[in-house]
């Protein structure tokens, strides 16, 4: 069993983590960063055994003191907050434990540049990018992109650090009920819903025709638990470092598909007047949810092999077609909610 240290576990992705974390044999103790002791009242309610380590990100001493003595590191909080993957990393350079593995969660908007660069949004691109047979040239995306500082910082880590293993898990669109203790809810699919619920109709960005892959949140945390579960084994070096990049996926859909699924079905239960689908551009989108313009416009469609046919991985959890009534009901209700909190 792993002594493992744990970052974002109020969070959607840490939090289901935590959840199938507390229902394994993989742990001999979790050291949780939380921001307060609110939070961490709220984690310890749920899981008794998790030790609270109080503080942010930015408590890079704390963070690098808890790096030095783990087997495993989930830093699951960030994808870009490079003080604390540096002190991380710091920690690393100072472990007394036998080849620690470090596991950091990351997004698929690293595959999204050409739409951005063009101001492309909403228009199609084919490319799959594989994670397998097509590893090298992700890697010379990361190491192009200035803005990708803890990808970089990972990736790397391994040419100075030469007893660390480290692995990357690209997010696609994820979805679904998350499990853990405080945020539950994902942003793409559930802020869409609750676009197309305010606007009384669909919504898609441009021609709504690019594509992002998607997956369950619980088909994420199981493939982190089985990395973790991997981390025991010393041999297996195409799991991790230059080879340790992840891109998990269950199908894929255009935003325009998936504009009309959430309209129809909110239409058909009367929550809007109309169940058409209109465009609107990045600027829109950006104000209904941050960073919209990116997560509803652009590409990111991979090819999930490398857990597939190394790790035994497969998704398993409902699909997003499944998901979208869930998730619409999900807003109505807390919709329903803030006007009582407004009332009372």
């Amino acid at each position: 069993m792993s002594r493992i240290f744990i970052t974002g576990v109020s969070g959607y992705i840490g939090g289901d983590v935590l959840y199938r974390l507390s229902k394994s044999n993989l742990a001999s103790s979790i050291v949780a960063l939380v921001r307060n002791e609110a939070r961490a009242g709220r984690v310890i309610e749920k899981y008794p055994s998790v030790i609270p380590l109080i503080g942010d990100l930015d408590s890079t001493a704390a963070i690098q003191n808890e790096a030095s003595k783990a087997d495993v590191i989930l830093h699951l909080a960030s994808s870009n907050h490079f003080p604390s993957a540096k002190a991380i990393s710091e920690g690393l350079s100072e472990t007394g434990r036998k080849s620690p593995v470090w596991i950091q969660i990351s997004g698929a908007s690293l595959l999204s540049g050409p739409e951005i660069i063009n101001n492309a949004y909403g228009e199609a691109r084919l490319k799959v990018y594989n994670d397998l047979e097509g590893v090298d040239e992700v890697r010379d995306i990361i190491a192009s992109n200035p803005k990708r500082a803890v990808d970089n910082l990972v990736t790397g880590l391994s040419a100075d650090q030469s007893g660390v293993r480290t692995a990357i898990i690209y997010g696609p669109m994820i979805y679904g009920l998350g499990r853990g203790p405080v945020n539950q809810r994902s942003i793409q699919l559930p802020d869409l819903a609750k676009a197309t619920l305010q606007h009384g109709h669909g919504l898609h960005v441009g021609k709504g025709n690019s594509i992002w892959s998607n997956v369950h949140v619980s088909d994420i945390s199981r493939l982190i638990l089985m990395l973790v579960a991997e981390a025991s084994n010393l041999s297996g070096g195409s799991l991790w470092n230059e080879h340790g990049i992840y891109f998990p996926e269950a199908r894929k859909q255009s935003f325009k598909e998936i504009g009309r699924k959430v309209a129809s079905f909110a239409h058909s239960k009367g929550f809007i007047k109309s169940a058409h689908v209109e465009a609107i551009d990045a600027g829109t989108a950006d104000r209904l949810t941050a960073h919209g313009a990116v997560l509803w416009g652009t590409n990111a469609q991979t090819s999930g092999c490398r857990a597939r046919q190394l790790v035994g991985w497969k998704p398993e959890g409902p699909s997003l077609d499944e998901e979208i009534p869930r998730a619409i009901l999900a807003e109505v209700a807390a919709k329903k909610d803030a006007c009582s909190l407004k009332l009372a």
